[in-house]
């Protein structure tokens, strides 16, 4: 693997990362505006439901006005009557002004007394009278009407009797009720055409005690919801009534959890899938490294085992070629060269049947026979190389497979059998008395083979990665034993190849044993 490979994926996982914290970043950003937006709609929705109610109150509450006021008032009379029904707990008074008095049903003194106190009330509700588009001016205010303006207000002011003493008479029908708002009054009156000018009747309503009469019809879900009069530059929405419904911001969002929820799924669906994708790229990494580092060491075992012997093949051959050699030594210098081909053999065999295995190619050779002729053939063999080795071997074989068949490939029995072999020479040779026991146990559908000898076992390091490709053991490489660490991988690969296992059953100061099990045929 390049040395930028890693580079390319840490770069490619850190900027995966920084996707994931934007998309969660947005993710959140995006529940906030759907709420928002959520809360917007809900809020216009609930908005017109209230109105719409607030809306048929209203015209039905200026209706029931506009039936105790009647059709027209009587100017030939001196007073002005209550109008029937009386009066609501809303209304402040009842009024009639005409171009030269002002009038309030007998009894209403505390009503007559708050209008002539405010003047500017009076004097809305006369120019009013003369053009209903007049507007309302408050005197605590900085804006003044200018002078077309107050032409223009006033311009509609006709007089048909020019005479102040003559009676005051009606000269057509009143208008349509209209309604509007001073300060925390509302007004809601008709102008009347006289012979001295245009003459107002009307009601004058608390706007606080008629917000409080419409706040029940508002939605629930509104909860900081308020009814009042407009402020400068609002418009009114509770028509005719001058008086607006403000929803306020906050409001009841019936979804919000599901809603809420949904999002959160999304965000740890997100989250999972980018940690996932970075476990993956790390993963590659990791993978890359492991084949890396396991090319490294079959390189670096390779060559060191290939070395020797070439080395040893180098020094030889010049020596017999050059005549250095004496006669009688010349037999023992073929000798060593024949073993050194034979290990560089086994060494190629090893490494070409490893190479087979891990790009799939299974073993196919399939061997059948008496199961206890095939084994003693196959055991006999090594147990043979056992005792020129200097190794007391015991073979010991179940009798229950006499009459047993097995199928199995032999030279595959025979490369496993070799490695374990090779295993026992090379690490309990140097004991007193070394010693190899071979026995053959049935089991239900298996023939196992237990392989036992007296070295001096194993590390717990190195029963962790026994059968790791390319392991070696320190205490090998300090005694500089022969291999690549190849030989238990390959074995074990060669077994389950052929419907078996290779396995370590025990490693102790007294002794190492291995476990190959091999299938009975059918």
């Amino acid at each position: 693997m390049k040395s930028k490979t890693p580079i390319i994926l840490g770069t490619f996982a850190l900027l995966t990362l920084l996707g994931a914290f934007w998309q969660a970043r947005e993710a959140a950003m995006l529940d906030t505006r759907l709420r928002a937006i959520d809360e917007r709609s809900q809020i216009q929705r609930l908005t017109e439901l209230s109105t719409a109610r607030m809306q048929e109150a209203a015209a039905q509450l200026l209706a029931q006005e506009r039936a105790k006021l009647g059709k027209a008032p009587d100017f030939t009379r001196l007073d002005y009557p209550m109008p029937q029904g009386g009066k609501e707990d809303y209304v402040k008074g009842y009024f009639l002004l005409t171009p030269d008095s002002l009038r309030v049903p007998a009894g209403e003194t505390a009503f007559e007394k708050a209008l002539t106190e405010n003047p500017t009330l009076i004097d809305t509700i006369r120019r009013k009278a003369f053009n209903p588009a007049a507007p309302v001016l408050n005197p605590n205010e900085a804006d003044k009407v200018d002078t077309a303006t107050q032409a223009g207000v006033f311009a509609v002011y006709e007089v048909n009797e020019t005479d102040p003493a003559a009676p005051l008479r009606a000269t057509g029908e009143p208008s349509t009720f209209f309604a509007w708002n001073h300060r925390n009054d509302v007004v809601y009156m008709r102008r009347i055409p006289t012979t001295h000018g245009a003459a107002a009747e009307g009601v004058v309503m608390d706007a606080a005690k008629l917000a409080e009469l419409l706040m029940p019809l508002a939605e629930p879900g509104l909860g900081d919801a308020a009814v009042s009069y407009p402020q400068r530059g609002e418009a009114a929405n509770i028509s005719p009534l001058p008086l607006v419904l403000r929803p306020g911001e906050r409001v009841d969002m019936p979804d919000t959890a599901e809603r809420r929820e949904a999002v959160q799924r999304t965000v740890v669906s997100t989250w999972f899938t980018t940690l996932l994708t970075i476990a993956i790229l790390f993963g590659i990494l990791a993978f890359y490294a492991r084949l890396e580092r396991r090319r490294s060491d079959f390189v670096s075992a390779v060559t060191h085992e290939l070395r020797t012997p070439l080395t040893s093949f180098q020094m030889m051959t010049e020596m017999l070629q050059n005549g250095q050699v004496p006669a009688e030594k010349i037999p023992e210098y073929h000798a060593d060269l024949h073993r050194e081909s034979k290990r560089l053999a086994h060494l190629v065999e090893n490494v070409l049947s490893y190479s087979r295995l891990t790009r799939g190619k299974v073993r196919g050779r399939q061997d059948a026979g008496p199961c206890r002729q095939l084994l003693a053939s196959a055991l006999e063999k090594h147990a043979e190389r056992l005792r020129s080795a200097g190794f007391k071997v015991h073979i010991n074989q179940d009798t229950r497979t006499d009459l047993l068949s097995l199928r199995t490939d032999l030279l595959s029995l025979d490369q496993i059998l070799t490695n374990l072999t090779d295993n026992a020479i090379k690490y309990a040779a140097a004991v007193d008395a070394p010693a190899v026991n071979i026995s053959t146990v049935r089991s239900h559908r298996d023939i196992i083979i237990r392989f036992a000898d007296n070295g001096p076992g194993m590390q717990d390091e190195i029963k962790a990665r026994l059968f790791k490709p390319f392991s070696r053991s320190a205490q090998a490489d300090r005694n500089r034993k022969p291999g690549i660490g190849l030989g238990l991988a390959l074995s074990r690969d060669i077994a389950r190849s052929i419907g078996g296992n290779l396995s370590l059953e025990k490693s102790t100061p007294q002794g190492t044993t291995f476990i190959l099990t091999l299938p009975l045929g059918e």
